[in-house]
């Protein structure tokens, strides 16, 4: 049974699938915080329905034929490019093109103006679909570049969506210009990007959702004044029990309340946030480091033998004795005592480990500061 798609009723259900994804990414717009490359998007989405009412009326001799020809164009090839601006901002471009989104639609329409081309059916068709194909193949490059960077789940299948967009428009274009009969009509065409929009816009909105779910869970495993990981989520990244050839250090900042007490707790603030990045710079792959409370932080090592966890150590001890601390002029001396807790074995609790690296710590205090004291578990 050969099933017949009327091109109006099609034309309808286009339009309305753009205005509902429209409508769907200002709502998520306006519940997030980072809102940027949203509001062009829907604009896009928005500016391609009206297109196509326009074209719609004027396929039925509602309008001018100069105008409508004309106009539609020039919203086509407007949406298009602000949509790939939309998702380059989105995806975190933080630059926007706005010149190419000007540019494009300035060139058709005054190449149309002057050669009436948009009076023509095939090639108003042919300039919106390649102008559709270029922007929507584009897209799909940026948001998937970005997936490394921030790997969120919603991406590949947004970008895979944006490509089926254009591959779409590909096809029919290829028809258009070499006139080519096809059962891939317009009306073909037109009922599959039904279906892609609505899962465009759904993916938008699910990518906006998992950042914005991303950031919360970053907040709750950030310490806030460092800048690295907290407690929780050190122990969370923890092997579920000790590794052989492993070790934990406790780093603890010495004399900090003197530090806190002479300067002032910003200055006390600074202080840990220097020691964090001096840390975090120096660690290997693999390493994990968070602030375990106070002055202390703790520093996971996997694969490292004793004498490689204690040059670790020593090596940690010295950029932080070595770094530069200067408030108002004056140099701020910081050192650290450092207790590591290895193990060549398999097994164990990590309590026993920290508590460990604790004694140690406390043991490299007592024996002046500023030192490393290593200890078997």
């Amino acid at each position: 049974m050969h099933l017949t798609l009327d091109l109006g009723t099609i034309i309808l259900l286009h339009i309305t699938s753009l205005m509902a994804g429209a409508a769907a990414i200002l709502h998520s717009r306006k519940r997030t915080a980072r809102r940027i490359g949203l509001g062009r998007l829907a604009i896009a989405l928005i500016t391609l329905a009206i297109g196509a009412v326009l074209a719609a009326f004027g396929e039925r001799a509602a309008l001018p034929l100069w105008l409508w020809t004309h106009l539609s164009l020039v919203l086509g090839t407007v949406a298009y490019p602000l949509l790939w601006d939309g998702m380059r901002r989105l995806s975190g471009r933080r630059r926007s093109l706005y010149w190419i989104v000007i540019l494009v639609p300035a060139a058709w329409f005054v190449l149309g103006i002057v050669s009436g081309f948009p009076l023509v059916d095939a090639r108003r068709a042919s300039v919106f679909h390649l102008t559709a194909v270029t922007f929507l193949a584009a897209s799909a490059v940026e948001i998937w570049l970005d997936r490394h960077s921030e790997p969120l789940p919603a991406r590949r299948p947004l970008a895979a969506c944006l490509l089926v967009s254009a591959l779409i428009y590909a096809v029919r274009l290829v028809c258009i210009v070499f006139d080519i009969p096809s059962a891939f009509d317009f009306a073909t065409a037109f009922f599959l990007q039904i279906f892609v929009n609505f899962w465009i816009a759904l993916l938008v909105v699910t990518l906006v959702r998992e950042r914005r779910e991303a950031g919360l869970q970053l907040a709750a495993d950030t310490d806030a004044l460092t800048g690295v990981g907290n407690r929780r989520w050190f122990l969370a990244r923890l092997p579920a029990a000790p590794l052989a050839n492993s070790a934990l250090a406790i780093l603890d900042v010495d004399h900090f309340k003197q530090i806190n007490d002479r300067f002032g707790h910003p200055v006390g603030d600074h202080v840990l946030g220097s020691v964090a990045r001096a840390v975090r710079d120096a660690l290997r792959e693999g390493d994990v480091l968070a602030r375990f409370g106070g002055e202390e932080f703790v520093l996971f090592l996997p694969n490292v033998d004793a004498q490689g966890a204690r040059a670790v150590a020593e090596r940690l001890r010295h950029r932080i004795e070595t770094m530069s601390v200067v408030i108002d002029g004056a140099r701020i001396s910081v050192t650290v005592s450092i207790g590591v807790a290895w193990s060549g074995q398999k097994g164990g609790t990590w309590d026993a480990w920290i508590q460990t690296a604790d004694t140690a710590c406390y043991a490299a205090k007592g024996a002046g500061r500023n030192l490393v004291k290593t200890s078997v578990v």
